[in-house]
């Protein structure tokens, strides 16, 4: 394979403006994404609540957590958990679901806590980089938080939320947003089904409401008392009548009724609404937490007391200082809008190292066709693919000549497949890795593609080892064991799973499944738990009597979310792997089984599983070189 060696720089045309530079330079923008992702990784933390997970940051050196509103809950406890592995006890502060912001305050003294700064989102621009960093609570990444690079789409509007490309899902609410200076610009929110839909809090809302955040309650964000009644004027203006009260106001807890006339305020007279509203901004100017008032009801004069002890302003605190730093106004990279266009010379070069495979599923009455992407080995015959992508008959083309492809062996575990074409091809990648490419955080990789544009992502955290969870092959029955251990009987079978497809009915008994004799539900399970999506079996099958042989080719498992992250694509064989390689690429499921390089065109991987949203994964080169020279 070739290796190139290639400075990427990419020239506005004349009269460009609002640039970063004149030039952007890919592998400089890799080194700035690193030095940031290393200055502020340390202070983005995982807090677990007793039944709740989610991410934060830290703003200053007592312990000030930024958050998500709904995910904090005032006065609840809550454990801080920082990347290097230490853990503190914090609590629940102030709370604004609707804006969704909150704060959590750690509530040990702690010495060398790592914290960040706050910068500011009023002053942002479309295609400013930035970069998200959160602990989604996922496969593998649960000790450590996981990176994303975007862009900002748009700047919040007042009391609006900001939007950038910076991925996010379930799970990352709380995590924070950094501009290339490493300052908080949001804080994560919400997602939509776009993928540029990702929703921040900007930083400026947790600025304008610093001291209802450190109130310990849910706020409104209004500074005025409220009373809560509808009152109407009186002609004769002698006071205020009521026609109205709200449920668990201050004014139903202070004994108000409908057809009450408010003559008197903490000594003031109450002749109009406007008077009414002057009496309590002046309490809440005074911050009076209880205050007199008279009330006429029918010839009787009553003195009540108002209760705004939950309800005044929370006292002035001081936002966190940090060192006087000047930082330059926020510019934009505007080829960030068409990233992987920016690549395209390189992506074109790395093209050759891949191929498209096409194989067939299922039964002789029931087959489809599927394409995968496919990795060639430099120099020798042999192709790499994903394994449960890859069937019966398997063939790519060469040449533009469609050729037979030969299946070497099969790796279920990391789901490989290696093939054999009929002669051999210069092209293709090297399974020599250079012991100076470094896959951690921060890192570009590019994702050619045989049949189109390729892809451009970083890798969001460093390797790990995925358990296998949602990678089942998904029967779709419900069974239970059949009278003396004779096989399991089917209570329920799902419209949407494989078993109806394939014909089978309720009160059918499964016996043996290829050659595992089953005896109960609990061997149906435990057979069934090894295998993949895509994998067909032959069961017997006991229907009244009678004795039937049927061929099921496994689906993949249904989503259980309704959520907008979960409406998408995803492989069916998506965990389980030795080591991966995460990144953010939108990588669709059939793209899989193709070569990741990095910057400089050094084979790092091959992708073998979008599992997520915002999860890729790839295979690196160690496992693929380990699989291939097995087979030699």
């Amino acid at each position: 394979m070739r290796t190139f060696q290639i400075l990427f720089t990419f020239i506005c045309s004349v009269g460009c403006t609002n640039a970063l530079q004149a030039e952007f330079n890919a592998t400089d923008l890799q080194g700035e994404i690193q030095k940031t992702i290393n200055r502020v990784q340390p202070a983005v933390v995982a807090i677990r609540g007793s039944r709740s997970a989610f991410s934060g940051v830290i703003v200053s050196t007592e312990g000030h957590v930024l958050s998500a509103g709904h995910a904090v809950k005032p006065g609840s406890r809550y454990q801080v958990i920082l990347p290097d592995g230490r853990r503190f006890r914090a609590r629940g502060k102030g709370s604004n679901p609707k804006i969704d912001c909150a704060l959590v305050q750690i509530t040990e003294e702690i010495k060398d806590l790592p914290f960040v700064q706050m910068g500011e989102s009023s002053n942002l621009v479309a295609n400013q980089p930035c970069i998200g960093i959160s602990f989604p609570g996922g496969q593998g990444t649960r000790e450590q938080p996981a990176v994303r690079f975007g862009r900002i789409v748009r700047r919040a509007r007042p009391g609006g939320m900001l939007q950038s490309t910076a991925l996010m899902e379930p799970g990352d609410s709380g995590g924070a947003l950094f501009d290339m200076d490493g300052r908080v610009i949001g804080i994560h929110s919400r997602i939509g089904r776009s993928m540029t839909q990702n929703f921040e809090v900007p930083i400026d809302a947790y600025r304008k409401f610093w001291n209802e955040l450190n109130a310990e309650r849910i706020f409104t964000g209004n500074s005025r008392l409220i009373l809560g009644i509808e009152a109407r004027e009186r002609a004769d203006e002698s006071g205020i009548t009521v026609e109205k009260v709200l449920e668990g106001s201050v004014a139903e807890k202070s004994g108000i009724q409908v057809d009450d006339v408010i003559t008197i305020i903490n000594g003031d007279k109450t002749g109009s609404l406007t008077a009414l509203r002057a009496a309590l901004a002046k309490a809440a100017e005074k911050r009076l937490d209880k205050f007199p008032f008279e009330v006429k009801r029918e010839d009787e004069v009553l003195s009540l007391e108002a209760n705004f002890t939950n309800e005044l302003p929370p006292p002035d605190i001081e936002l966190p200082k940090y060192e006087p730093t000047e930082f330059s106004p926020p510019k934009p990279i505007n080829q960030l809008a068409d990233l992987p266009n920016q690549f395209v010379d390189l992506e074109q070069r790395l093209d050759d190292a891949c191929v498209l495979i096409r194989s067939e599923f299922g039964t002789e009455d029931d087959t489809t066709s599927v394409t995968i992407g496919g990795t060639l080995i430099a120099n020798s015959d042999l192709v790499v693919s994903k394994n449960s992508m890859i069937g019966t008959a398997p063939t790519a083309k060469f040449d533009g000549e469609p050729v037979e492809l030969e299946v070497l062996q099969r790796d279920t575990d990391n789901d490989l497949v290696l093939l054999r074409s009929p002669s051999k091809h210069a092209d293709g990648v090297s399974l020599n890795p250079d012991p100076d490419v470094a896959t951690k955080a921060g890192v570009f990789i590019i994702a050619p593609d045989a049949k189109g544009p390729g892809q451009v992502s970083i890798v969001s955290a460093k390797s790990f080892r995925s358990q296998k969870q949602m990678s089942r092959g998904f029967l779709g029955v419900v069974p239970a064991t059949f009278r003396k251990r004779e096989g399991a009987v089917l209570n329920e079978v799902r419209l949407d799973g494989a078993a109806k497809k394939a014909g089978l009915k309720v009160g059918d008994v499964v016996t043996q499944m290829n050659d595992t004799v089953i005896n109960t539900d609990s061997d149906m399970r435990a057979f069934l738990t090894k295998l993949d999506p895509r994998v067909t079996i032959i069961a017997k099958i006991l229907r009244e009597g009678e004795e039937i042989e049927k061929a099921i080719t496994l689906g993949a498992f249904p989503s259980s979310s309704n959520h907008a992250a979960d409406r998408m694509n995803k492989s069916g064989r998506r965990d389980g792997f030795s080591t991966v390689i995460l990144h953010d690429a939108n990588l669709q499921p059939e793209k899989c089984g193709g070569p990741v390089f990095d910057l400089s065109g050094n084979f790092i991987g091959m992708n073998i599983a979008r599992n997520s949203r915002v999860r890729s994964y790839a295979l690196p080169i160690t496992v693929i070189k380990e699989f291939v020279e097995d087979q030699d």
